[in-house]
Protein backbone atom coordinates (compact mmCIF):
# COMPACT_ATOMS: atom_id res chain seq x y z
CA UNK A 1 0.00 0.00 0.00
CA UNK A 2 1.19 3.22 -0.90
CA UNK A 3 1.88 6.35 1.78
CA UNK A 4 0.53 9.24 1.73
CA UNK A 5 3.78 10.86 2.50
CA UNK A 6 7.72 9.39 2.55
CA UNK A 7 9.44 6.92 4.60
CA UNK A 8 12.83 6.54 5.04
CA UNK A 9 14.85 3.48 4.90
CA UNK A 10 18.37 2.38 5.81
CA UNK A 11 20.07 -0.68 4.78
CA UNK A 12 23.23 -1.04 6.30
CA UNK A 13 25.44 -4.24 5.25
CA UNK A 14 28.78 -5.06 7.19
CA UNK A 15 30.82 -7.14 5.40
CA UNK A 16 33.22 -8.34 8.15
CA UNK A 17 36.25 -10.05 7.37
CA UNK A 18 38.13 -10.09 10.18
CA UNK A 19 39.05 -7.81 13.05
CA UNK A 20 42.04 -5.65 12.67
CA UNK A 21 44.20 -3.47 15.76
CA UNK A 22 44.11 -0.63 13.79
CA UNK A 23 44.17 2.91 16.27
CA UNK A 24 41.52 5.68 15.70
CA UNK A 25 45.00 7.62 13.99
CA UNK A 26 44.14 5.39 10.27
CA UNK A 27 42.85 7.11 7.53
CA UNK A 28 38.71 8.20 7.56
CA UNK A 29 36.33 5.79 5.54
CA UNK A 30 35.68 6.84 2.14
CA UNK A 31 32.49 7.64 1.41
CA UNK A 32 30.65 7.53 -1.71
CA UNK A 33 27.46 9.89 -2.08
CA UNK A 34 25.08 9.16 -4.93
CA UNK A 35 21.37 11.25 -5.96
CA UNK A 36 19.47 9.54 -8.19
CA UNK A 37 15.98 11.27 -9.12
CA UNK A 38 12.89 10.30 -10.20
CA UNK A 39 11.18 12.45 -12.68
CA UNK A 40 7.92 14.22 -11.73
CA UNK A 41 5.85 16.91 -13.63
CA UNK A 42 2.52 17.36 -12.08
CA UNK A 43 1.88 21.27 -11.46
CA UNK A 44 -0.47 21.28 -8.79
CA UNK A 45 -0.10 20.39 -5.22
CA UNK A 46 -2.61 17.10 -5.54
CA UNK A 47 -0.62 16.35 -8.82
CA UNK A 48 2.65 15.97 -7.31
CA UNK A 49 1.34 14.28 -4.39
CA UNK A 50 0.02 11.76 -6.66
CA UNK A 51 2.99 11.45 -8.47
CA UNK A 52 5.46 11.27 -5.88
CA UNK A 53 3.24 8.11 -4.05
CA UNK A 54 2.86 6.37 -7.25
CA UNK A 55 6.84 6.64 -8.64
CA UNK A 56 8.64 7.07 -5.50
CA UNK A 57 11.14 4.52 -4.44
CA UNK A 58 9.49 1.66 -2.09
CA UNK A 59 6.02 3.41 -2.48
CA UNK A 60 7.72 6.51 -0.55
CA UNK A 61 8.71 10.11 -1.80
CA UNK A 62 12.54 9.41 -0.84
CA UNK A 63 14.68 6.74 0.42
CA UNK A 64 18.47 6.42 1.44
CA UNK A 65 20.16 3.06 1.63
CA UNK A 66 23.45 3.43 3.53
CA UNK A 67 26.01 0.81 3.00
CA UNK A 68 28.87 0.21 5.41
CA UNK A 69 31.94 -2.67 4.44
CA UNK A 70 35.18 -3.51 5.20
CA UNK A 71 38.15 -5.77 4.80
CA UNK A 72 39.68 -7.65 6.99
CA UNK A 73 42.65 -5.21 7.66
CA UNK A 74 39.75 -2.27 8.71
CA UNK A 75 39.68 -0.23 5.23
CA UNK A 76 36.38 0.98 5.49
CA UNK A 77 33.81 1.86 2.83
CA UNK A 78 30.08 4.05 2.79
CA UNK A 79 28.00 4.16 0.02
CA UNK A 80 24.99 6.50 0.56
CA UNK A 81 22.59 6.38 -2.04
CA UNK A 82 20.14 8.68 -1.97
CA UNK A 83 16.74 8.74 -4.20
CA UNK A 84 14.56 11.88 -4.18
CA UNK A 85 11.81 13.81 -6.75
CA UNK A 86 12.96 15.93 -9.28
CA UNK A 87 10.72 18.27 -11.48
CA UNK A 88 10.93 17.67 -15.32
CA UNK A 89 10.65 21.21 -15.87
CA UNK A 90 9.96 23.78 -12.72
CA UNK A 91 9.35 26.89 -14.68
CA UNK A 92 5.32 25.24 -15.32
CA UNK A 93 4.72 25.44 -11.98
CA UNK A 94 2.30 28.10 -10.92
CA UNK A 95 4.66 30.06 -8.50
CA UNK A 96 2.87 28.95 -5.67
CA UNK A 97 3.58 25.64 -6.12
CA UNK A 98 6.68 25.58 -7.07
CA UNK A 99 8.03 27.89 -3.65
CA UNK A 100 5.62 24.82 -2.03
CA UNK A 101 7.88 22.00 -3.57
CA UNK A 102 11.31 23.56 -3.68
CA UNK A 103 10.49 24.02 0.66
CA UNK A 104 9.56 20.69 0.35
CA UNK A 105 12.49 19.32 -1.25
CA UNK A 106 15.31 21.26 0.84
CA UNK A 107 13.40 19.72 3.56
CA UNK A 108 13.26 16.02 2.32
CA UNK A 109 16.86 16.34 1.20
CA UNK A 110 18.26 17.51 4.06
CA UNK A 111 16.24 15.02 6.11
CA UNK A 112 17.73 12.34 3.65
CA UNK A 113 21.02 13.41 3.76
CA UNK A 114 21.07 12.90 8.00
CA UNK A 115 20.68 9.44 7.21
CA UNK A 116 23.44 9.06 5.16
CA UNK A 117 25.14 10.84 8.21
CA UNK A 118 24.64 8.08 10.44
CA UNK A 119 25.98 5.67 8.35
CA UNK A 120 28.91 7.38 7.87
CA UNK A 121 29.46 7.88 12.04
CA UNK A 122 28.40 3.60 11.63
CA UNK A 123 31.57 3.26 9.59
CA UNK A 124 33.73 6.38 11.82
CA UNK A 125 33.05 4.18 15.44
CA UNK A 126 33.40 0.46 13.50
CA UNK A 127 36.98 1.96 12.25
CA UNK A 128 37.89 3.42 16.03
CA UNK A 129 36.93 -0.19 17.02
CA UNK A 130 39.45 -1.67 14.76
CA UNK A 131 36.26 -3.57 13.05
CA UNK A 132 35.94 -5.36 15.88
CA UNK A 133 31.89 -5.54 16.91
CA UNK A 134 30.74 -3.78 13.75
CA UNK A 135 27.49 -5.79 13.36
CA UNK A 136 26.44 -4.55 16.30
CA UNK A 137 27.07 -0.99 15.58
CA UNK A 138 24.98 -1.34 12.42
CA UNK A 139 22.47 -2.48 14.50
CA UNK A 140 22.87 0.86 17.06
CA UNK A 141 22.96 3.29 13.98
CA UNK A 142 19.74 1.46 12.34
CA UNK A 143 18.15 1.82 15.82
CA UNK A 144 19.42 5.47 15.32
CA UNK A 145 17.47 5.87 11.79
CA UNK A 146 14.75 4.77 12.92
CA UNK A 147 14.43 6.65 15.82
CA UNK A 148 14.95 9.95 13.65
CA UNK A 149 12.17 9.11 11.84
CA UNK A 150 10.06 8.50 14.28
CA UNK A 151 10.96 11.61 16.26
CA UNK A 152 10.83 13.56 12.83
CA UNK A 153 7.41 12.06 11.76
CA UNK A 154 9.60 10.96 8.64
CA UNK A 155 10.87 14.62 8.30
CA UNK A 156 7.46 16.13 8.44
CA UNK A 157 7.84 17.88 11.62
CA UNK A 158 11.69 19.50 9.96
CA UNK A 159 9.03 20.69 6.56
CA UNK A 160 8.79 17.62 4.49
CA UNK A 161 5.38 18.38 3.53
CA UNK A 162 3.27 19.40 0.75
CA UNK A 163 -0.11 21.17 0.98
Amino acid sequence: MKKNFFDIGVLALGLALGFGGLSTAHAKPKVTETIKTYAVSATSVAGLVQEMNEKGPKGFWAFTDWYVRWTGDCKLSVTVDITLPKHKNPAKMPAEVRTKFDAMLAALTEHERQHGRHGIAAAQEIEAAGCAGGDAILKKYNAIDVKFDKTTDHGRKKGVVLR
